[in-house]
């Protein structure tokens, strides 16, 4: 649909306006260290940083799951599950909160992706078993379901479960990727989604209720797609190309119906849900401090937090942006070394 210019940027500005002026007071971001297999931990009040660290040798971590007080980090190749609940704040640069706690998985399973259903209930991708676990976080107990190949990303709409399966032998693609969809609290029969990227590896809820599939594509090849998934009807309903060289996590901002991409070489990209284009593009994208990103998280007030692993052998940085189209910078945080992504939870 066509808009007016002055109509879209007095919409646009008014939007960020309201999104300012909601409060991020007890949001907190995590951030996935994988360089030394920490979380670090920044208030979205003022910016302060504390950290955990769960002690295992080796943990390779690389995403995060936040739902309420509770943040879920898979430990790749440690086959289990970080959970870190917090409480509120202890005092300056440091909050409260239970001690952390390891969930183990089945052995060699390599858990990665997490996406949280309840208060309860988490979903975990085990490429190595191309499996999904159901783990219940508070008793520790699991079950496995069988998924595709080489899964690496769970969403949940719903009440279905969707399980990005890369389809990847070794590091390879052994061909395009797809969904294993199923019921999550019923007799399970499964779907399959064919998707038309290759190494699809993330996946978001927009909040128009849609899924969104990231595919990486083939290392070289510059060839990174947005599968865009109707969850009700379960299908590939479009497929956005020009992502360009492996685009990564994304998260959806609310301001003017944005998906923001992460990518390590163009930094942040964005897609128009709304007319199903990429606005912008590789060549276009925001580099915070001159770095692409790894990651991203948004706050209530809109905020952007930027993940910028470096050069991996220091620390990285999280960058806090205003909301687009701005993308003003407010302040550069320092967490550990080689950060992936990030999500958001809350304190009591």
């Amino acid at each position: 649909m066509r808009r007016l210019v002055f109509l879209a940027l007095t919409l646009a500005t008014g939007c960020s306006d309201a999104l300012e002026q909601k409060s991020s007071t007890g949001q907190v971001i995590g951030v996935v260290n994988g360089g030394d297999g920490t979380l670090s931990l920044i208030s979205a009040t003022d910016f302060t940083v504390s950290g955990r660290d769960w002690q295992r040798l080796s943990a390779t971590p690389s995403t995060i799951d936040g739902r309420g007080n509770v943040f879920l980090v898979p430990l790749g190749q440690a086959d289990a599950v970080a959970l870190d609940r917090l409480l509120g704040p202890c005092g300056p640069g440091a909050l409260c909160a239970q001690p952390d706690y390891v969930l183990p998985l089945a052995a060699g399973s390599g858990a990665t992706g997490v996406s949280i259903q309840d208060d309860s209930i988490a979903w975990i991708a085990n490429p190595h078993l191309n499996t999904v676990t159901r783990l219940n976080y508070v008793s520790g107990d699991t079950a496995s379901v069988a998924a595709g190949v080489y899964p690496q990303a769970v969403a949940i709409v719903g009440t279905r479960v969707f399980v990005v399966n890369s389809n990847l032998v070794g590091s390879t693609p052994a061909g395009p990727s797809w969904l294993t969809s199923f019921e999550c609290c019923s007799v399970r029969t499964p779907d399959s989604i064919p998707l038309t990227g290759t190494n699809a590896r993330f996946a978001v809820v927009g909040d128009d209720s849609i899924l969104y599939v990231i595919a990486s594509g083939h290392a070289g090849a510059a060839d990174g797609k947005l599968s865009v998934v109707d969850p009700e009807t379960r299908s590939e309903s479009a497929v956005l190309n020009g992502l360009g060289e492996s685009p990564g996590a994304a998260a959806f901002h609310p301001t003017g119906g944005r998906l923001l991409i992460a990518s390590a070489a163009e930094g942040i990209l964005e897609v128009s849900t709304s007319i199903r284009a990429v606005t912008r593009a590789p060549g276009n994208g925001i580099k915070p401090g001159g770095h692409g990103v790894s990651g991203l998280a948004i706050d209530l007030r809109g905020h952007v937090y930027a993940v910028d692993p470096g050069a991996c052998a220091t620390n990285g940085t999280v960058h806090v942006l205003t909301a687009p189209p701005d993308y003003r910078e407010i302040a550069a945080v320092s967490v550990g070394r080689c950060p992936t992504t990030a999500a958001v939870a809350e304190t009591q």
